[in-house]
């Protein structure tokens, strides 16, 4: 985008989801745990929530991590069941074997970022 707002798209779907909530963005940033300007951030499109911070506007918003990131209820619902069952086969495993599960996961996400760029 021109305007250097690269994730505008998601912050409207996050400020209508608070808005719906009836929250202002100061308690939200509260809840979340942040500063009021990371909120006003991410509503503008300027920087986009780490994850753990997308999980948490769901959260208290009443809706879900998918549904912000402008997946349909069916790819949402989908997701949703995913990420339930990673928790579920990580619990009790060694933080070593999360922190492996993790790194490799990182590099799938550079390897696909790195054949985009090639691609386009």
């Amino acid at each position: 985008m021109s305007d250097g707002y690269r994730w505008k798209a998601l912050g409207a779907r996050i400020r209508e989801a608070r808005v719906r909530a009836g929250l202002t963005q100061k308690r939200l940033a509260e809840l979340v745990g942040v500063r009021a300007h990371t909120a006003w951030c991410w509503e503008a499109g300027r920087m986009r929530p780490q994850r753990e911070n997308l999980v948490a506007i769901a959260h208290h918003t009443g809706t879900s991590p998918g549904q912000l990131e402008g997946r349909g209820s069916d790819e949402a619902q989908l997701v949703r069941e995913a990420e339930l069952a990673f928790h579920d086969a990580i619990e009790g495993m060694p933080m070593e074997d999360i922190a492996s599960i993790r790194n490799y996961i990182r590099f799938l996400k550079s390897e696909r970022r790195r054949r985009e760029r090639g691609l386009r």
